[in-house]
């Protein structure tokens, strides 16, 4: 069953929010593919596909951290109604795909290029082999950097791509990064790569929106109800493994040669008042890649897909218009 669009762009309203995604939800279910397929290490990576009648193109969704496939669902909504068919998974110790470790609510890699392996089998095995559409690349965050470095490798398979606040250097509080990755690292030999690292916090099913990276208090809302609802969403603590390869994957992307290998038009969606990754990488990159495009949002934060009304309006035309 495919997706029927109406090629219109309604935003839903902070009003609206809460009864429009149950209907959308609702309608997803009833069209969505889903599935599994085994990782090079044996782990399983849970995926979703949805497929919009005409379709034009297709986009593979790459989330970031303590992210799942149904946050997306709004996202999927939107490209689903422009006629664009959506692939998207689950990486690795997030939503429905395997563990690396006894806890469920554990975040950890062992290297970031195993995201990366992860994204090129979805793509080669799965993606591929469901459509002949040109193929489009959204990523968020950490999503970011995966996408940054597949790129890298494969730009020959992506059309274009958006990175909405990419993850190429996280914030760290008060401490050089070159300082916490000799600190992290140590912590690392000394408590093993798996160990939850010390500073990460737990899941806080009663966190409050003030506290939050995003400017909808509708949205946060319903995904913090299905974080609550379902122990997979809860990802949250990280290891010392997932967290110093985090503060590792900068000097991978900038290493000498790595952006000069793609090709892909790319546009970056910078959130100027980001305060969990750094911006300034973010304009290094753009400046780097001769196909890259970065449009700074005004007053923005992180979670860019969480904005308000008004924001996300802006935010969906420019990738919709980017995409076309």
């Amino acid at each position: 069953m495919k997706f029927i669009p109406d090629y219109s762009l309604n935003i839903i309203s902070e009003e609206d929010f809460s009864q429009k995604i149950t209907e959308i939800e609702v309608q997803l279910e009833k069209i969505k593919i889903t599935g599994s397929y085994k990782a090079f290490d044996g782990i399983d990576i849970a995926y979703e596909c949805f497929l919009s009648e005409g379709s034009k193109a297709s986009v593979v969704i790459v989330h970031g951290l303590s992210e799942f496939t149904k946050k997306f669902y709004e996202f999927i909504y939107y490209c689903l109604n422009h006629g664009l068919n959506v692939f998207i998974y689950d990486q690795r110790c997030h939503g429905l795909s395997g563990r690396l470790t006894d806890r469920i609510d554990l975040l950890h890699v062992d290297s970031f290029q195993d995201y990366v392996d992860d994204l090129s089998k979805f793509i080669d095995d799965i993606v591929l082999k469901m459509t002949d559409k040109p193929l489009y690349l959204y990523s968020h965050s950490m999503g970011g950097a995966v996408s940054a470095l597949y790129l890298a490798k494969h730009t020959d398979k992506i059309k274009k791509a958006v990175f909405s606040a990419p993850m190429f250097e996280p914030v760290v509080d008060s401490v050089p990064s070159p300082i916490a990755r000799v600190g992290v690292f140590v912590g690392k030999v000394f408590y093993g790569s798996k160990t939850k690292f010390l500073l990460t916090s737990e899941f806080d099913p009663d966190v409050q929106y003030e506290s939050a990276y995003c400017s909808s208090k509708a949205r946060f809302e319903h995904n913090m109800k299905m974080r609550r609802e379902n122990p997979n969403y809860q990802s949250t603590p990280m290891t010392f493994g997932w967290v110093y390869n985090s503060l590792v994957v900068y000097r991978e992307i900038f290493k000498k040669g790595v952006i000069d290998k793609i090709e892909t038009p790319i546009l970056l969606f910078s959130a100027e008042k980001d305060v969990t990754v750094k911006n300034a990488p973010q304009y290094k990159f753009a400046q780097r890649c001769n196909c890259c495009e970065l449009i700074s949002v005004k007053d923005a934060t992180h979670a860019l897909l969480a904005s308000e009304a008004e924001t996300l309006t802006q935010l969906m035309e420019q990738t919709l218009n980017f995409f076309d």
